[in-house]
């Protein structure tokens, strides 16, 4: 993180826009189709109860994530919190994942749009042209105006997709209230079940339920990534400290909307896992209307066809905006981690050109390029009809959320260790360092449940194995097949396997919370130069005695020169 003199990234995102950035980020289609998958499984209940528990999971990662944010907004910050308080081979593997999720969501997305235009009767031509091309190049031709101009967009984009979601659930509740008396003979009433084609019981139903809708929160941690180039420090504190709640309301509010109007039995509703859930299925597209999101099935059978085209056409841009926040997330993940590795071959000068970083806009252009090619084919690949491409885009799909519910573990456990360094140290931090005192004037981020901490952190750390847990839950009462296990488990068995590997290479044990407190509060204080609105630290620039502290675990034996006693053991 040393000054270089190359171009930075631009810090002027304000507040509105980093909230509205994230929100873009999370609303995609999954509430309005995995949903269904969860509802064909288990029906209203166990689609609801699956909802409550990952919602409840995700905002106990966030209350961590968002006061990690509000104390250390640092470049490549996902990244940063795993290397400082657990693991700096776990916080490249965490890196690398992060970025995989993205860079594969932003193809998914593209492909998924397409998918929807098919309610239309859109040509596979047309589809090709509009979703695998065109809209590849106008969302890369919108990341590389600059981040000010980006944030503007997204958050026009966030704004109308918030009036989609709860403008869908009041269509919902309005059509449940003349179809149902009120809602009290509708489809909800049918609690929580089990299709026995994939569950033998209610209990296994909502097990194989909650991954799929966990996949639907994904991208709460995106506030991290957005911290370098906020404006100030403190335009990270209310979006960070809220956006968990208001996905969750969001997400609540359609997902009963959705049950009270679409029957669990439904022939409308979407293969499971693209496929891979129900292969053993005969199963055949929907027609009248062609689609599989439960609110367009909802208002088609209500008999508001237009009403219905109308809604597939805002769901389309509601995809094709994730898309599009995915790629910023991608592009400045890769920017982040390549930005720190050392020329010392050929390779690592080859990697440090994609940190390189427009001096006009301060986009990194090549982190871009490269995260938007890397799985630009995948959509074309679906033009070549069979299981083997169908389980193929599944596995990428499902793999990409599946390393992203990774990292959430990894944050969880990397508060959980900042939390063990703060009692562990509190009296020396008391007399020395108070501004790292918990829940006192001096402490500079506020959460709602902080006063709770660690224990919604080690509820989010447990929420994430057992959604690890319950990805198993394919075969539970079906055979076990590869592309089910691929499913569940490729992403950890490769990420697992890179670990070990990076392990063997560096032969370097996970960081020790050193009971020297001054040894730690410099690594912490290198992960806070960001800040502009903070006295001492100048254009974003992080003081040089500060990037020494960083450069090795303090335990490895490489210590900061004796031009900086002060900060010697």
């Amino acid at each position: 993180m040393a000054d270089d003199g190359a171009p930075k990234l631009k810090q002027t995102l304000r507040g509105f826009q980093i909230f509205f950035i994230v929100l873009s980020a999370i609303i995609g289609g999954g509430i309005f189709n995995q949903n269904g998958e969860a509802l064909e499984l288990a029906g209203p209940g166990g689609m609801i109860v699956a909802m409550i528990f990952m919602g409840l999971v995700t905002i106990a990662m966030s209350e961590g994530v968002s006061e990690f944010t509000q104390m250390f907004p640092a470049p490549n910050a996902i990244v940063e919190y795993v290397r400082t308080f657990v693991d700096e081979d776990l916080g490249w593997v965490v890196g690398i994942a992060f970025w995989y999720t993205f860079a594969a969501i932003f193809a998914v997305q593209n492909l998924a749009a397409a998918n929807m235009s098919r309610y239309w009767g859109l040509a596979q031509t047309w589809q090709t042209i509009g979703f695998y091309v065109v809209a590849p190049a106008i969302i890369l031709a919108i990341n590389f105006v600059g981040v000010w101009l980006f944030g503007i967009i997204e958050t026009i984009g966030g704004v109308l997709k918030v009036c989609i979601v709860f403008g869908t659930s009041v269509v919902l509740y309005k059509i449940a209230a003349n179809e149902n008396n009120g809602g009290s003979h509708g489809p909800i009433h049918d609690g929580i079940q089990n299709n026995r084609k994939y569950a033998a019981s209610h209990t296994h139903a909502v097990a194989y339920a909650i991954p799929l809708v966990a996949y639907m929160y994904l991208g709460v941690e995106i506030i991290a990534v957005t911290a370098f180039e906020a404006k100030r420090s403190k335009d990270l504190r209310l979006p960070s400290q809220t956006i968990a709640y208001v996905v969750f309301f969001l997400y609540f509010l359609c997902t009963i909307g959705e049950a009270l109007n679409v029957s669990w039995t439904s022939d409308h509703l979407p293969k499971i896992y693209g496929g891979v859930g129900n292969r053993h299925d005969n199963y055949t597209a929907p027609v009248n209307p062609s689609s599989t999101s439960l609110p367009i099935v909802a208002v088609w059978q209500a008999g508001y066809p237009k009403l219905a085209g109308f809604l597939n056409g805002c769901l389309i841009f509601s995809v094709l905006s994730a898309s599009n926040t995915s790629l910023y997330v991608a592009s400045r993940t890769l920017y982040g981690m390549t930005r720190e590795i050392p020329e010392t071959n050929v390779v690592g000068k080859c990697l440090k050109k994609l940190s390189l970083v427009v001096p006009q806009t301060g986009v990194p252009a090549a982190a871009l390029v490269i995260s938007a090619i890397s799985f630009f084919w995948l959509p074309f690949v679906q033009l070549k009809a069979g299981y083997s491409v169908q389980d193929l885009i599944a596995i990428i799909a499902v793999t990409g959320s599946v390393s992203c519910l990774i990292v959430w573990a990894a944050l969880s456990l990397a508060f959980i260790r900042y939390e063990s360094w703060l009692r562990k140290c509190r009296k020396d931090i008391a007399n020395k360092y108070p501004e790292f005192k918990r829940n006192t004037k001096n402490y500079k981020a506020f959460t709602l449940f902080a006063w709770a901490q660690p224990f919604p952190a080690y509820f989010a750390l447990a929420g994430s194995l057992i959604v690890f847990g319950f990805a198993s839950a394919t075969w539970w009462d079906t055979p076990v097949s590869f592309p089910k296990v691929a499913v569940a488990y490729a992403a950890h068995i490769i990420l697992f396997s890179l670990w070990v590997i990076f392990k063997i290479i560096n032969r370097r044990w996970w960081v020790k919370l050193d009971p020297d407190v001054s040894v730690l509060v410099g690594k912490l204080r290198a992960l806070e130069w960001r800040k502009q609105d903070e006295p001492g630290i100048l254009n974003g620039e992080p003081p040089r005695e500060l990037h020494l502290l960083r450069r090795e675990n303090p335990e490895n034996g490489d210590r900061p020169t004796s031009e900086y006693p002060e900060f010697r053991a």
